[in-house]
């Protein structure tokens, strides 16, 4: 695929009300670029590395899989979900724990089901990202906790988005507000997920 954003962006739009470091506003329908302030500079990405991360997984066609929650998984800072070394969690609900509520320990668990451990799925992110023309980018985790070497730029996150809302279950999942989940082993407590986007339903979005 071909990046959506023309490399040498730099700023386009009126900005005086953006106090972003960098930011980029595209129309999906023509791939014009609306508004752009440093749309190339590596930045920290945060919780958008999660989009990846789903990307991946929703891409490998396991979703159905069931997988063990890791002593090391369930260590994670919040935001999370509270997952316990020895829980037995759906791939599925895991995702929808990453891009619902923010969940850092789910994003572990969905790594290390999908690739054995967390240096060798970020290996996927950075082929996934890189595949779509998202080059300004190095991922090293799979929820975006800071980190050495883990960046990203507001046009390759551009690039991200648009994939991603060409998948229908990656669509499904990024437009739902709240969901319960529960482990297929290792305890009976359900889990409510609340979106952590105060956009999602204030506006249209195609």
């Amino acid at each position: 695929a071909t990046a959506v954003l023309p490399a040498a962006a730099t700023t386009v739009g009126d900005l005086s009300r953006v106090t972003a470091k960098a930011a980029i506003v595209v129309d999906n329908s023509s791939d014009r670029v609306l508004l752009a302030r440093n749309p190339n500079m590596p930045l920290p990405p945060a919780s958008t590395t999660k989009l990846v991360t789903a990307l991946v997984a929703v891409n490998s066609g396991r979703l159905d899989r069931d997988v063990r929650v890791s002593k090391h998984a369930s260590s994670m800072q919040p935001s999370k979900i509270w997952l316990q070394p020895g829980w037995t969690m759906n791939m599925r609900d895991l995702v929808y724990a990453m891009l619902v509520k923010s969940a850092n320990d789910a994003s572990v668990v969905v790594a290390e089901g999908l690739a054995g451990s967390v240096p060798s799925f970020a290996q996927r992110m950075n082929t996934t990202a890189r595949s779509l023309g998202a080059r300004n980018s190095n991922f090293v985790n799979p929820n975006g906790l800071p980190a050495r070497g883990h960046y990203s730029s507001a046009a390759d996150l551009a690039v991200v988005v648009r994939e991603a809302l060409t998948v229908p279950e990656m669509r499904q999942i990024m437009g739902t507000r709240a969901k319960t989940i529960a482990p297929r082993a290792g305890s009976k407590r359900s889990i409510a997920l609340h979106t952590t986007n105060k956009l999602l339903g204030k506006r249209p979005y195609k």
